[in-house]
This record gives structure tokens, sequence and C-alpha cells, in this order.
């Protein structure tokens, strides 16, 4: 179990391109919000969801999960990244969306080993980065503060300002092959894509 970072799904979003509320959309016989809190559960000592609703997530169960109020009205995931810091009662937090149902556990563990002495631990995969599978600390609020203060709501900025450990495309490969771990659902048609992706896993697994 990882110390002193609270695990920290963001289920706050509008989800406009997917219909209807895709933290609620069932996922393996579960929610894909209840998915996602099941596969971080054994990770972190606190598991918070971040929500704009709490009372659509009063089903949610289990000894270290809980669900928070969203502190910022927008919908950007650098507030996500702002309410999880001030909320979380631990140094640092884990922020992934809600709808990453193939997020590997062991690269997290390796993300997070890896940022130890650094503000910000992010992935980069083919090229892109990856900010909703990464760990940020407390130190990070200030910068945070500022860039919302500024009106400067792109991500990426933060990464200028604050100590940041790029968790290379390479690095990533040795746990994660394929970056399965990064397959988000926007869209219906993502659901389907990222089921099948996991279907064909679990056989790969399966030989």
């Amino acid at each position: 179990m990882l110390r002193n970072v609270t695990g920290v799904i963001l289920a706050g979003g509008l989800s406009r391109r997917f219909g209807s509320n895709k933290a609620l959309a069932p996922w393996g016989g579960k929610k894909l919000v209840e998915h996602m809190a099941a596969k971080l559960s054994p990770l972190f000592p606190e598991v918070m969801v971040l929500a704009k609703n709490r009372g659509d997530y009063g089903f949610l169960r289990g000894v270290n999960v809980r669900v928070e109020a969203d502190l910022l009205p927008e919908n950007h995931p650098l507030g996500g990244i702002y309410s999880a810091l001030s909320l979380a009662g631990t140094k640092s937090v884990f922020v992934c969306g809600c709808d990453m149902p193939l997020l590997d556990p062991e690269l997290v563990r390796r993300l997070w080993k890896a940022g130890r002495r650094h503000d910000a631990a992010v992935p980069v995969w083919n090229l892109r980065l990856e900010p909703l599978c990464g760990i940020y600390s407390r130190n990070c609020a200030p910068a945070i503060d500022a860039m919302l203060r500024e009106g400067c709501f792109k991500i990426q900025e933060l990464f200028n300002r604050v100590r940041t450990r790029f968790f290379l495309h390479e690095e990533v490969q040795a746990v994660d092959p394929a970056g399965l771990s990064f397959m988000d659902v926007d869209t219906r048609e993502d659901f389907k894509r990222v089921g099948k992706a996991r279907r064909e896993a679990a056989a790969i697994y399966a030989r």
C-alpha cells in the first residue's frame, strides 16, 4: 500500500459526449466508478471520489472510500486536482478519471516511486502527457491557485511551474505494453472499444 497518498477519482464531468453520467455506466457487474474505487482501494489508505453531486454516489461502499463534493463549479481537470489536494489529508494525491477501467495498478506503484522527490509525476504515452493518471503533492496547490486566479486552465502549464517527473513512454511500456491504462470513455463508441480491449487482454493473459 502506498503511504501518505490518497487515491482520487474525478467523477464531476458533464459526460456530454457520452449522453448520460458515464461514472454510473455498468462495467463488469458494477458501475464504472465503483469498479475504479475497487481497483484503487488496495493501493491507498483512502480513496476519494470527487463529484458535483454527492447524492449520486450513495451506493459506494468501502472502509476506505469516501465521496466529496468538488470545491469548484467549473468542469476542468485543474479544478479537480485543486479540490483533491484541498480535501485530502495526505501529502500527495493520485488523480485519475472515473472512465479509465483498464488502469494498471503496477503503473501507479511505479509512478509513485519515480516521483517521490518531485512535486508531480505524470506519464507520457505516444508523445502525449497523461495528467489524469498523475501524482500531485501539496506543493502544487499554490501554483494551481495562481493559475486559477489568472484564468489559466491548461493543465500542461502546471508542469512548467512545479518540479515534474515525466514518466516516459518506455517506462510505461515496461509495465503496460499497450498503454491500456490510458484508454478512457468519452463516448458510447469508446465504451465498446475499451470493453473489446479488456476482453482481448483477458484472452491473451489466459493463454
